[in-house]
Order: C-alpha cells, then structure tokens, then sequence
C-alpha cells in the first residue's frame, strides 16, 4: 500500500501504475526534495538517474537510500556540473543516456530558497544574481534533456516548483519572481513541445516534509509522496504510449489532503490546492510566522 493510500481517511485504492524497466533523471535529486523524489521513483521499477557535481552527494544519497529500504541496485550515480553552460550541460545528459539509457522521464527538481530585504530595497546586484541562477538551471536542464523525451511514446518532462509562484511571501521577491517564472516556462514549453509527444507538468509545491525537517506537521505532504504521485502519472502514461500531448499539467500540493486529487488529473489540467490559501497560511502558522521569520533573516522553510 502506498504512501497516499495511508492518508486518513482514505481506503485502498487501485494498484499504482508501474515504472519497471523505464529510465527516469531527476535533475537535483541529491537534494531534500529530490531525495524523495527519486525514493518513489525507484520503488516504482525506474532506473533513476541522479546528476550531480559532487561524487560524495552521490554516495550520501545512496547510503540513505538503502538505509531506508529503496532498491539502489537501479540508482545511476552520474557526475556532471548541469550549471556549467550549455556544453556542459548536454554532455551531462550524453552520459545520462549512456549510463542509464533514453531517458522516459525527466524530473527537474532545481532551485532554492532566498531571502533578503523588500522588493523596492533590494540591491540590483543581488536582484540579478538571483533570478539569472535561477531560471538558468531550468533552461539548461530543459536545453539538455527535452530533445532526448522527443517522439518517445509517453514521455515526460515534470518541474518542481513552490508555492512562491503563487502566494507571496514578503522578503522573497526575487525567488518568488523566478518561481513565476518557472511556472510560466512550463506552459510554453508544453505549447512548444505537444507536437514530440512531451508532456509537461509543473509542480506548485507548499511545505514538504523531507528527511530533515523534523517538525513537519501532519499535514504536510511528503517529498515521498509528491515522488508516488509523480510516478503513477507518469507510469499511467507510459503504460498507454501517452497519446497526443497537451497543455501543461499544473498541480499544487500544498497540503497533504491534495494528494489523492492530483493522482487522478488529467493531463493538461489544472488543480488548485483544496485549502487554497489557507494552506499557505497554515505554513505559516505552523512555522511561527512566516513575517517574524523574514525579519530574524531566516527564510520561511518551504
């Protein structure tokens, strides 16, 4: 039984979709969230591709991994700087594809949190920096691995993102501004690439519990459970040899009770969160507030 089916009051549901023998790259999934991503996708039959700079965040990922009972057998550690220009970038995915094979699927999991003085305050300097770093390793990702999902038959390309692109939060304007950014990159790059049979989703993310958030409140999802969701839609898909793509998928999941809801979307559709804002606002209560944060200068966890 799944992470989802666990959900209180939820009863058994149907067996998940399965990714067996499937490739999958998740771009950043040395990372908090990405590390769950890539726990789901393994689980699910993939072969999971992880990029990274750093061979030694590799070999953490994958000592945690097998402590927690995921089959690493079919975890491809791939060392490779996806920030380092376009030439860089797609030798990366050549290796990606040599060592794990054509990619089916590709999560971009990319990004960060920032935060700093207001909008009208913030130094130019500090403004550029942080929407150039970006926006720039999602469309080094996009230049590196969208040609490889073209005419492949059920193929995809998912990007995680926050709620920032949707809800503001004071002291982040700039990531907030990426975030937005994002959101809109994704729905051009479905328009863009229906016609090879790509299908774009984009992940709208509030606070997830990862493997050290500690105080994650019950009603946060899950990096884990975001994965699950992530591979029985793709594995639907795949199963089916995708059919024409569409519009890009856009799915919040601020809370834990959106779950279920965006296993069962259809593609190109667009599912607000159930708690809509109240979601964020139960962030932010639950985190002791997201102003006080700002003004102690730490960020929001989210």
């Amino acid at each position: 039984m799944s992470l989802i089916d666990r959900l209180p009051g939820r009863g058994p549901a149907a067996p998940p979709s399965r990714l067996d023998g499937r490739t999958t790259v998740v771009c950043g999934g040395a990372g908090e969230v990405g590390e769950g991503i890539v726990s789901a996708l393994l689980h699910a039959g993939a072969r999971v591709a992880v990029p990274s700079r750093r061979s030694e965040r590799l070999g953490q990922l994958e000592q945690r991994l097998a402590k927690a009972g995921a089959p690493v057998e079919r975890l491809v550690p791939v060392i490779g700087d996806l920030s380092d220009g376009d030439g860089a970038a797609r030798r990366l995915a050549a290796d990606v594809q040599r060592l794990a094979g054509p990619p089916d699927l590709v999560v971009a999991a990319l990004g960060g949190w920032d935060v700093g003085p207001p909008l009208a305050e913030l130094p130019i300097e500090e403004w550029e920096r942080v929407v150039h770093d970006g926006l720039r390793s999602h469309q080094l990702a996009m230049h590196a691995f969208v040609p490889m999902l073209r005419d492949r038959p059920g193929a995809g390309y998912v990007m995680i993102n926050g709620a920032a692109a949707r809800y503001p939060v004071p002291g982040s304007g700039a990531v907030s501004t990426i975030a937005a950014g994002e959101l809109m990159a994704a729905q051009v790059l479905a328009a863009e690439e229906s016609g090879f049979g790509v299908q774009v989703e984009a992940y709208v993310l509030g606070p997830v519990g990862t493997r050290s958030r500690e105080e994650a409140a019950p009603w946060m999802a899950r990096a884990e459970q975001v994965g699950e969701v992530i591979a029985q839609r793709a594995g639907r898909r795949l199963a089916s040899e995708g059919g024409p793509a569409g519009p890009a998928t856009v799915i919040e999941i601020l809370t834990s009770g959106d779950l279920a809801r965006a296993r069962d979307l259809a593609p190109g559709g667009v599912r607000g969160a159930t708690a809509g804002r109240a979601g964020w606002v139960l962030w932010g209560l639950q985190t002791g507030g997201i102003n006080r944060q700002v003004r102690r200068g730490t960020p929001p966890r989210g």
